[in-house]
């Protein structure tokens, strides 16, 4: 037993010291750790123990065969106990796959407060309101579906998704139509076909509408901006539908993430063959879309740029593509967010219920504000913003609002009040 125990403690060390090769790399996002280096080593860091501490961290994260060991562990985990190792992963009955967030706006459990959501979309209406009539510019917004919305009956028990209460996508919803926002509501329309489609709409182990479901959602997309701009644009043509079990990485994703052995049994999904004909007679609008996760695959699957004019994707208002390839990187100046807007035909909102909390990633807020300066500042909105944009916060929101036996909505609006007693203003 010795003997086999010291073998097995001498394989990896053999790998590590001649880099006899490793399994697959890992999945998901990971910090690059370097290989342990002497040259680090000083007294003032060995008294400090920052030599120590970074020393073992690089040992660890470089031991021999670490990729194969994690997937073991990742494997044993999921099997025996259905335990999912990757950070916010849920793993839902009959092994349906959720990122928590989704659920938790299902459930309610970050519903953050009819107040803020009034505010914000009485701001993107009055906005939007004024770029029609000013600018002829349409500021349209897109609820995209949600996976808890979609699978309810997949989720595990302990989250209680037989009673959900108030959540941000049911509210926004609702006072979008009061209004009369002028909004595409993707996510009812799935729901709607969900026992209807021919072919599925989500995948079982993926995190995002199914490829399938994408076209689906570009089709309809397209009809809606044509639709507000009262112009004819390029349509896609459907050649054809290919079904298949092997899978496009969009369609198992978090999947992917779990870093399992073994890939789990895929379920057969459906793979449209769109064209778009090239027609010059026809509208190509200039378009800017603000947008979460959810525009990836639509933007990867090349419809802007055969559809659109001139077209950018700020991904979550903060990194503009396709100028963020490879090691460059270009911020969105909000300095200039009117000057920008100005120069398109359409600004697409695209969100999904995961991020309704956030409002509309302080797009809405920004423009305004360069819109509207003489508005008196209200900062209690003002700090609701600034707090529900950053993910930490949220959840630590919902951490503390639980331990003070208080909803978060609740929670918000006494630490928003409070704020507002000593400051006249807030950044955001």
């Amino acid at each position: 037993m010795f003997g086999l125990v010291g073998i097995m403690l001498f394989i990896p060390f053999t790998q590590t010291l001649f880099d006899t090769g490793d399994s697959k790399p890992l999945d998901g996002a990971f910090e690059k750790i370097e290989h342990p280096q002497l040259r680090y080593f000083s007294w003032e860091r060995w008294f400090s123990e920052k030599f120590q501490n970074k020393f073992n961290k690089q040992i660890e994260n470089n031991i021999g065969f670490r990729n194969f060991l994690l997937r073991f562990k990742n494997q044993v985990d999921y099997t025996l106990f259905r335990k999912s190792s990757a950070n916010a992963i849920v793993i839902g009955k009959e092994d349906c796959l959720y990122e928590e967030g989704y659920i938790l706006d299902y459930t309610g459990k970050n519903f953050v407060g009819k107040s803020f959501i009034d505010k914000q979309l009485e701001k993107t209406k009055k906005i939007q309101d004024f770029l029609k009539k000013e600018k002829n510019i349409d500021l349209l917004v897109v609820y995209a579906p949600g996976k808890a919305s979609f699978y309810p009956e997949y989720i595990p028990a302990r989250y209680h998704p037989e009673s959900p209460g108030l959540s941000n996508y049911k509210y926004y919803a609702q006072q979008s139509a009061r209004l009369k926002l002028k909004h595409l509501d993707l996510n009812a329309w799935f729901i709607a076909m969900k026992d209807t489609s021919r072919y599925p709409l989500y995948p079982r182990y993926g995190i995002h509408w199914s490829t399938y479901g994408m076209c689906l959602a570009i089709d309809t997309l397209i009809r809606f901006m044509e639709s507000a701009r009262n112009a004819d644009m390029l349509n896609p043509v459907w050649n054809g539908i290919r079904t298949t079990d092997s899978l496009k990485d969009a369609d198992y994703d978090i999947e992917k993430t779990l870093n399992l052995l073994y890939e789990l049994p895929h379920e057969t999904m459906a793979y449209p063959d769109i064209s778009y004909p090239p027609d010059t007679a026809l509208y190509r609008p200039d378009v800017l879309t603000i947008a979460d996760s959810y525009y990836w695959s639509i933007f990867n699957s090349g419809m802007p740029e055969k559809v659109f004019g001139n077209h950018e994707f700020w991904y979550y208002n903060y990194t503009i593509y396709p100028d963020c390839w490879g090691d460059n990187v270009r911020y969105v100046d909000h300095n200039k967010d009117r000057e920008y807007v100005e120069k398109q035909d359409v600004i697409l909102i695209i969100i999904t219920e995961i991020n309704l909390y956030r409002g509309f990633f302080k797009f809405v807020d920004k423009l305004y504000n360069q819109y509207f300066p003489d508005e008196p500042t209200d900062v209690k909105y003002d700090y609701k913003v600034w707090y529900l944009n950053d993910d930490y916060w949220l959840k630590n929101l919902i951490h503390r609002a639980d331990s003070c036996r208080m909803t978060p909505a609740e929670l918000l609006d006494r630490m928003a009040e409070d704020y507002a007693l000593t400051h006249d203003s807030i950044y955001y």
